[in-house]
């Protein structure tokens, strides 16, 4: 009982002071600005990242394809690497390096296409709604 008449005592005596109009839209129009910076800098943000995600993509591609390339060109009957040991695991790999490799570059060229076609997904996900 106690405590709800000191509750009640404190909203009773709660008076507030009501503020100038004037510095109400000051604060207004200064939040409003900081909104509009923000808004700036993420859309700049998502701009550099797309630019970097499609060098990224192009640099990747070419790359990968360069290697590819290199791989499968060369003699057939050369190993890519040796590691000079006689087990049958190791062989059956120096064998076949080149068709290793070769798998390896591919996958890791279509992971790279996946990747940035879930960021490009990314990227208009996290896109401002006023931009």
């Amino acid at each position: 009982m106690n405590d709800d008449r000191r509750l009640q005592e404190l909203f009773d005596s709660y008076d507030p002071t009501l503020t100038d109009s004037e510095l109400f839209n000051q604060r207004l129009e200064r939040k409003l600005a900081m909104i509009d910076e923000i808004r700036q800098a993420q859309a700049a943000q998502i701009r550099r990242y797309r630019i970097a995600v499609v060098a990224a993509f192009i640099v990747g591609i070419i790359l990968g394809g360069v290697i590819l390339a290199f791989i499968l060109s060369t003699p057939t009957d050369v190993p890519l690497f040796t590691f000079g040991i006689n087990f049958y695991p190791i062989i059956f790999i120096e064998q076949n390096s080149r068709l290793i490799s070769a798998l390896l570059i591919s996958l890791m060229i279509a992971f790279s296409i996946i990747a940035v076609l879930n960021t490009k997904e990314l990227a208009n996900r996290i896109k401002p709604q006023g931009l």
